[in-house]
């Protein structure tokens, strides 16, 4: 049999357009695991992050393009400092987009 979804109900995928990209030193996560600077990791921005320990985002994985680029990366930290919609990076996803001393990009993000 065929599952019939009822109109109206399809699942949106919330994405963030024009984010805020940049980097910062990896260690111990907010979500309670140690990431090497290799590691495509993200951290979000306190409001998306959530409440409680670990957060209700940690170890979702997410969808990132910038500079014509795409990869995923999983959500292992809280940035404080990161605007509404925003990213600090892993060293080595950040450098999988540009040259660190770019310091910020431009782009698009989604949870998978």
């Amino acid at each position: 049999a065929v599952a019939h979804r009822p109109r109206g109900e399809l699942a949106r995928r919330q994405s963030y357009s024009n984010a805020r990209f940049t980097y910062y030193s990896v260690g111990m996560g907010a979500c309670g695991q140690e990431s090497q600077p290799s590691d495509f990791i993200v951290a979000l921005d306190t409001a998306l992050y959530g409440d409680g320990y670990p957060g209700p985002q940690c170890f979702k994985s997410i969808t990132i393009t910038a500079n014509g680029k795409t990869t995923t990366a999983t959500i292992m930290d809280e940035c404080p400092g990161c605007p509404s919609g925003g990213l600090d990076m892993s060293e080595g996803l950040f450098q999988f987009f540009a040259d660190l001393s770019v310091g910020v990009l431009y782009g698009t993000w989604y949870y998978n």
